[in-house]
C-alpha cells in the first residue's frame, strides 16, 4: 500500500465504532480506531508498530467497506470499495424539503437522531431556518464523525440547493 494514501472511516466505520452491535475482531476495531479523523498510512504505520499483518487487515477493512482510502493504491492488493451510495440526480423542482431529508439521513447514519441539532433540523420549515441550524449540524458531524464527512455533507447540501 503507497505509504501516504489517506486512510477514513466510512459510515459503516463509523457504526462499529459508536454502535453497540460490534462485528469486527478486536484488532480490527483497534485500526478502526485508530484511523480516527483520517491518517496516512505511514502514520498508521508508526503508530501501530508491533502489528505485523496492519496491510492485510487494512485490505480486509477496505474490501468490507469499514473504511476508504484516497491516494496511490496501485500497490494494494485491492480498491477500495464505493461504500458511499452516489448522491440521487436531483431534479429541478427539487426543493428545501429534499435538502433537509438529506441532512437529516446524513446526521442520522453518522451521529444517530438525539442530537439537538437532528432535533432543530426536523423542526425547520423555511430557508432562513435551515441556513440558521445547518452551520450547528456540520459541527456536530465534524466533532462525532469527521470534519471530511461534514464539509462532504455541506458541499452536496451546497450542490443540491444549487439544483433547486
Amino acid at each position: 500500500m503507497d505509504m501516504t494514501a489517506q486512510l477514513s472511516r466510512t459510515v459503516k466505520g463509523q457504526e462499529e465504532i459508536f454502535n453497540h452491535g460490534h462485528t469486527l475482531r478486536p484488532k480490527h476495531r483497534q485500526i478502526l480506531f485508530s484511523i480516527g479523523d483520517g491518517i496516512s498510512f505511514s502514520e498508521l504505520r508508526s503508530k501501530l508498530p508491533n502489528c505485523t499483518e496492519l496491510e492485510t487487515m487494512l485490505n480486509d477493512l477496505l474490501q468490507n467497506g469499514f473504511i476508504q482510502a484516497q491516494g496511490n493504491l496501485a500497490s494494494a492488493q485491492i480498491a477500495a470499495p464505493d461504500t458511499q451510495a452516489a448522491p440521487a440526480p436531483v431534479s429541478p423542482a427539487a426543493g428545501l424539503e429534499e435538502v433537509r431529508s438529506y441532512v437529516l439521513e446524513f446526521m442520522a447514519a453518522l451521529v444517530g437522531n438525539k442530537s439537538p441539532a437532528y432535533r432543530q433540523m426536523s423542526a425547520v420549515q423555511d430557508k432562513a431556518g435551515f441556513d440558521a441550524v445547518l452551520p450547528m449540524c456540520r459541527k456536530v458531524i465534524a466533532a462525532v464523525a469527521s470534519p471530511h464527512q461534514a464539509a462532504e455533507m455541506e458541499a452536496e447540501v451546497a450542490r443540491r440547493m444549487a439544483a433547486s
